[in-house]
């Protein structure tokens, strides 16, 4: 068992907790992130599904996509997960300690990175067709 990661929403009506460590954290610039979370890119602290449990409030879900969902908080509107595959993923601003957990995974959706917005690390980048998770994803 990791360290207990804990967060939740802007009106705190939503409370979530994890006991196990990152499967990674990533940083997604597709378009469909920019125009869900309205910023140039999410960065996202991803679990194994059933690894995250909401311990008060429950998010509101909107099917994005065919193989993903984003859920928000009715209340507030914070987003604050999206789930897809086997993965439930919390926004890193949702965190407690937001500081302590340094993106560790990849730079995905590259194809749609806003110019200004330069990348400062060596962290790998994928566009979103070229994502293996994205692509197993598709297949199923």
């Amino acid at each position: 068992m990791g360290k207990l990661i804990k967060g939740g929403c802007l009106c705190k009506k939503i409370r979530y907790k994890a006991c196990a460590e990152p499967k990674w954290i990533s940083i997604c610039h597709c378009r469909m992130c920019q125009k869900a979370y309205g910023n140039t890119s999410a960065i996202f602290v991803a679990f194994d599904a059933g690894q995250l449990e909401f311990t008060s409030g429950l998010p509101k879900y909107f099917q994005s996509s065919d193989i993903a969902k984003r859920g928000f908080c009715p209340e507030c509107g914070s987003p604050i997960v999206f789930s897809y595959q086997s993965v439930d993923a919390v926004f890193i601003g949702t965190l407690d300690d937001p500081e302590n957990w340094q993106p560790n995974g990849v730079h995905l959706g590259i194809e749609s990175q806003i110019p200004w917005d330069i990348i400062h690390d060596d962290l790998p980048q994928h566009r979103t067709e070229d994502d293996p998770d994205f692509i197993a994803a598709g297949s199923k």
